[in-house]
């Protein structure tokens, strides 16, 4: 059995539902905010990044647009030729490759200044097992950006829709051919997953801490600016942090 979900059916809605609206737009602006606050060398070109289970390409080709060299690979040959195709250029000159692999399967060395894992977690039966793998691929004084799917922000969603049920016996997976992760994660032992590992937590942010809990009505009487600005804002305040749609974590590797 297969121990990972295949976006190959899911890539069209994964990526309109996600990308091709104002969540996308939210996610991916704390991100461009948070990397470069965190990781100053993000301005000098020439990083060797790894970005693992990498969707369709969005910190690829951000990074790559910042002159960093980058090795791109994810499970869903869809999703593969579609970052291949955006990428034609840079994959033509030797700056990127993009290849189709999971994490289980992926094979390099520890030699990443900078290794992204965002939304990869809860897809996989096995987490914990592949946070090692990427833990691994880190060079010393490296950078590894983990952002998960929060369990905690699932849990309140269900209590608030009437769906109890779920939170009291922890049936909380995605149903097959959806887009809920079949293994949501507490961010909290992600974290101390990192730790235990040589790994010291630079920041911890919420990805959407109050959007998806907000009514669409009510969020239409702001303009999008206005919801970013505000969730810009909240993301590394407690208790908000806790509560994102999405928890990311950046750790520097301890030399």
């Amino acid at each position: 059995m297969k121990d990972y979900v295949n976006f190959d059916p899911l890539a069209e809605r994964f990526s309109k539902n996600i990308y091709g609206s104002l969540k996308g737009r939210i996610r991916q602006t704390l991100l461009e905010t948070l990397y470069p606050k965190y990781l100053p060398e993000l301005q000098q070109p020439g990083l060797s990044v790894l970005d693992a289970g990498g969707g369709l390409g969005q910190m690829t080709l951000w990074m790559l647009g910042m002159g960093h060299r980058v090795e791109y690979f994810d499970v869903s040959g869809d999703l593969v030729a579609q970052v291949q195709h955006d990428a034609a250029d840079w994959i033509a000159s030797g700056q990127c490759r993009a290849s189709q692999a999971s994490v289980f399967d992926f094979d390099t060395g520890p030699d990443r200044d900078l290794v992204i894992v965002h939304a990869v977690l809860e897809w996989l039966e096995q987490p914990q097992a592949a946070l090692d793998r990427a833990m691994s691929w880190v060079a010393p004084g490296g950078v590894i950006g983990v952002m998960v799917y929060n369990r905690h922000m699932l849990e309140l969603r269900n209590l608030m829709r009437g769906t109890l049920d779920k939170v009291k016996t922890g049936q909380l997976q995605g149903l097959a051919g959806g887009l809920t992760p079949i293994t949501p994660l507490s961010p909290e032992p992600v974290r101390q997953q990192l730790v235990d590992s040589g790994f010291d937590i630079l920041t911890q942010a919420g990805i959407r801490t109050f959007t998806d809990l907000t009514e669409p009505t009510v969020l239409s009487w702001y303009t999008d600016d206005d919801i970013i600005e505000m969730e810009q804002r909240l993301c590394e305040q407690a208790p908000y942090r806790d509560l994102g749609r999405y928890v990311l974590l950046l750790a520097r590797k301890q030399t």
